[in-house]
């Protein structure tokens, strides 16, 4: 299964078209916006000590979405936004490298048919205005089955709209199905593959 991973992300470097936004770092809304769901107190996250990894590049094991996932994530992130109503859990972490990494709880049963679960998340993707430029490539991540997307959206800037593009994988665990989505600013993911790989290797959905 890290094979499959680390082969989707590899692939993820060949892919282009993302449009540079109008402006960076903190002043860039679409990375660092602040409103009501922005994490405040703990309780979002849960230490998950086993993948934990000490060193110059130091990741910490933590569960979240009320534990229903797992992962071993930069000591670097910070959590941009999260939702913990029921049916609509999600967590957001912003990296300082410039890009956002989100979690999102979908409704269907783990127990459907794959092309039952895709075909309403491409219906969803469609109806919010993306466009998809590759879909349904088989990945994995430590416990779950997926299905790599890559979408392009229009996005509204502080000055004017920009266009990026997100990598996103519907996951299939046991006994939840979440969406995991990379929004990042430059051309591809080319500098940031190997930071994660080691997320979506350790990465599980109960």
């Amino acid at each position: 299964m890290h094979v499959l991973a680390r082969t989707a992300l590899v692939g993820l470097l060949a892919l282009t078209g993302c449009k540079k936004a109008n402006t960076a770092g903190a002043d860039n809304r679409t990375f660092y916006q602040n409103d009501d769901l922005v994490a405040k107190g703990g309780g979002i996250e849960r230490p998950y000590p086993p993948l934990d990894l000490k060193g110059p590049e130091a990741y910490m094991g933590v569960a979240v979405l009320e534990g229903s996932v797992r992962l071993s994530r930069p000591v670097g992130w910070t959590i941009r936004r999260v939702s913990t109503a029921p049916d609509h859990r999600f967590i957001e972490y912003a990296s300082p490298h410039q890009y956002v990494f989100g979690i999102y709880e979908r409704r269907d049963d783990a127990g459907d048919d794959w092309k039952d679960i895709l075909g309403r998340y491409e219906e969803d993707a469609k109806t919010s205005g993306a466009e998809q430029l590759g879909g349904r490539v088989p990945v994995a991540t430590h416990n779950a089955q997926g299905r790599e997307y890559v979408m392009k959206r229009t996005v509204r800037g502080q000055k004017a709209p920009y266009t990026n593009v997100s990598h996103e994988v519907v996951l299939r665990g046991e006994h939840h199905v979440d969406l995991v989505e990379i929004v990042h600013q430059g051309e591809t993911l080319e500098g940031v593959t190997q930071e994660l790989l080691r997320v979506m290797e350790t990465l599980e959905v109960q």
